[in-house]
């Protein structure tokens, strides 16, 4: 977040767990604070506020004082089918870079691969790549089933010796799908995002890590990219993947890769039969509690 601007955290505590019915608050939430938000369960980390009750999920949106009257509005809104759903908000104090650090832990991908803070020391095992990824309130740690499933289907490709050399990463966020697969051998990365605090951050990301490879990463639209590549990746919801088939679809290479996540299970069918029609063919399908990764492949 940059200096001169007041920010503003918006809390939305509601009755409810099932990923499937909180899915419009997600929506509501990302539209929001297109860099990201928190989302909180009862296992929360130990801050200034309480985890959430058992059952109960805790979203926090971050937005400049002009937006937050608009933000109030949509979360009340989209809360309203969760009876005593609360709306709060307060101004972040100086302190609230110290305490969003604590939302970060290391995330083990596989004994290739490490997503962690730069304030964190790490001792990785022989062989290990760390990814070094400085949240800045853009989406994308390692910390969300979406990204891990992304960060998974990567890392298989390297495990196989079938990563390719060029990689497309589709909203960006911090870069961390992008960054492992230069970590892990690609050549060339691209990354596109249309939030430009995703992009300053991604850029930032890219100077932490230890890696040699051509790198771009930009607001373009995806349909605007040139170009097609070896393998495409998509950590967007649902919908916007639909929307985007036809662009998105066209940047895979013959023979490429494209990984989608972002997906609830009971989303997958429509996602996978809007790419299909649109020439790429399912390969499979990886769950994780309630998300997956779809994987498909252009002949």
């Amino acid at each position: 977040m940059s200096d001169g601007v007041t920010w503003i955290e918006v809390k939305l505590t509601v009755p409810e767990t099932d990923p499937l019915r909180l899915e419009p608050v997600d929506e509501a939430c990302l539209s929001l604070s297109p860099g990201g938000f928190v989302m909180e369960g009862d296992d929360a980390p130990p801050g200034d506020d309480p985890p959430p009750p058992r059952g109960w999920s805790r979203y926090r949106v971050y937005v400049g004082e002009a937006q937050l009257e608009g933000a109030k509005a949509a979360l009340a809104a989209v809360s309203s089918p969760f009876p005593g759903a609360i709306v709060e908000h307060a101004p972040l104090d100086d302190g609230w870079r110290e305490r969003w650090k604590a939302y970060f832990e290391p995330i083990e991908v596989s004994d290739r691969l490490l997503v962690a803070p730069p304030w964190r020391e790490i001792a990785p095992k022989p062989g290990q790549h760390v990814i070094w990824i400085e949240p800045a309130m853009a989406f994308g740690t390692g910390q969300h089933e979406t990204t891990q499933l992304c960060l998974q289907g990567v890392d298989g490709l390297a495990a196989a010796g079938t990563l390719p050399e060029t990689v497309l990463d589709v909203g960006t966020g911090t870069g961390v799908l992008a960054l492992a697969a230069a970590h892990l051998g690609a050549l060339r990365v691209v990354g596109v995002d249309t939030d430009p605090q995703a992009v300053a951050a991604s850029i930032e990301n890219v100077g932490k890590n230890p890696v040699s490879v051509a790198w771009a990463f930009s607001d373009t639209p995806v349909g605007a990219v040139e170009g097609t590549f070896g393998l495409v990746l998509a950590n967007i919801m649902a919908h916007v993947l639909i929307a985007l088939v036809e662009p998105i679809a066209a940047r895979v290479a013959p023979g490429g890769v494209l990984m989608l996540s972002g997906v609830l299970v009971e989303q997958a069918a429509d996602v996978i039969a809007a790419y299909e029609a649109h020439g790429l063919a399912h390969r499979h399908t990886e769950p994780l509690r309630g998300w997956v990764r779809i994987d498909l492949a252009r002949p």
